[in-house]
């Protein structure tokens, strides 16, 4: 990462970003949000991604008597 930050640019501590991620998978939570003053984060996970495609399989052909 980049440790030089541009004037008014939100610097992230990546070791609460990486805590908020552990503390994701160790509850099963989807998402959570902390906020400190001025300064908001919030982690979120992407879950299923809803109902897939279904997959046909073709029925075989039908076998000469």
């Amino acid at each position: 990462m980049n440790d030089k930050h541009e004037k008014g640019a939100m610097q992230v501590d990546v070791q609460l970003v990486r805590d908020l991620a552990a503390l994701l998978d160790d509850t099963n939570l989807t998402e959570i949000e902390v906020e400190d003053g001025d300064r908001k984060i919030r982690v979120a996970r992407k879950v299923g991604g809803g109902a897939g495609v279904p997959a046909y399989v073709a029925a075989p052909a039908p076998v000469a008597a």
